[in-house]
């Protein structure tokens, strides 16, 4: 969407190749500034783009240091859109020879971590059961026992749910989705997601699982389909720039497990596409101006800045605090 804005903008670093090592560096460098001591890497089988990224660019990285790496699995594309598990073993056993062994995959009492994106769909399927299953057994078999985090929260919680003691954790990667506010969220739309939150968390522990909560900076991404609307970075329309990132990390910060490392999640580091970056983008001064016909198409009318480093300082105030 910011390469659609009049005058355009652009991520700090240009379009880059995140091969690079200079470009792997500067992320790192970056990081560091924030407080971020976890990537977790969205990964979409053997071979595919991503993993050679992280095999071949990222975990030879001389300055990865203390930085943590773990993977999130891709169920649409590893079960054909939740449809054949034939693969999810395969999966596993790939992770444990190429990953699960390096010293800076994350590891949680001795469990190295794996992320599952829409768990809560295998869940509503009746499928959860088998694909975790799988997992574990494959994973058993190369000599790991995994540690499960599952992307089982949405919106309100239910009563119960049996699918939270199939995991060790529980969180919310589509923050947007599950937070339901367009436009300006307001106050009130944070409030009510976190108190949504802190009853999934108590759910969660009544299951025996630990929960991971999570945070976003906004959300558009007319830049690539149509069919959602946007979320201002501000709270309201006289807020500053970054007011919805910093109430939701001021909340998210009291609902952290000491079972994780009070671990918190964001959405998201460079997913541009979406628009829930916080990478640094080059400075530039406020805009809705989009080169659509009608000239704020892919804005909605909500007002974009070249934000420079502003959501890594404010990353970097909640981590300290």
């Amino acid at each position: 969407m910011r390469a659609r804005l009049v005058p355009p903008q652009y991520p700090t670093l240009g379009e880059y190749d995140d091969r690079e090592a200079g470009v792997v560096s500067q992320h790192l460098a970056w990081s560091r500034q924030a407080h971020i001591s976890l990537w977790v890497a969205s990964w979409w089988g053997p071979d595919k783009r991503e993993d050679r990224t992280l095999l071949q660019s990222v975990l030879p990285h001389p300055e990865l240091a203390d930085i943590n790496i773990a993977l999130f699995y891709e169920t649409t594309g590893r079960t054909r859109s939740f449809s054949s598990f034939d693969a999810v073993g395969p999966d596993i056993a790939y992770m444990a020879q190429h990953y699960f062994n390096h010293p800076n995959y994350l590891k949680i009492d001795g469990k190295p971590v794996l992320f599952v994106y829409l768990t809560r769909v295998l869940s509503r399927n009746g499928t959860l059961g088998e694909v975790v299953e799988a997992m574990r057994a494959s994973a058993a078999q190369a000599g790991h026992e995994l540690y499960l985090i599952g992307d089982e929260v949405f919106g309100q919680p239910p009563n119960s749910s049996n699918a939270l003691g199939l995991l060790d954790a529980v969180t919310n990667y589509d923050v947007y989705g599950s937070m339901g506010a367009k436009g300006y969220a307001g106050q009130g739309a944070v409030d009510r997601y976190y108190r949504a939150q802190a009853q999934w968390r108590t759910l969660a522990h009544e299951a025996g699982a630990a929960f991971v909560p999570a945070a976003t900076p906004g959300f558009n991404d007319k830049g690539v389909r149509d069919g959602h609307e946007a979320t201002s970075r501000k709270l309201d329309s006289d807020a500053e720039y970054g007011s919805l990132f910093r109430a939701m990390l001021e909340q998210a910060i009291e609902h952290t497990d000491d079972a994780t490392g009070n671990m918190l999640l964001i959405t998201s580091w460079n997913e541009w596409h979406e628009d829930t970056q916080i990478e640094p983008v080059g400075e530039a001064p406020p805009t809705y101006v989009d080169d659509s016909d009608s000239g704020e198409a892919f804005s909605e009318g909500l007002s974009y800045e070249g934000y420079g480093e502003r959501y890594l300082e404010i990353l970097r105030e909640a981590a300290v605090r």
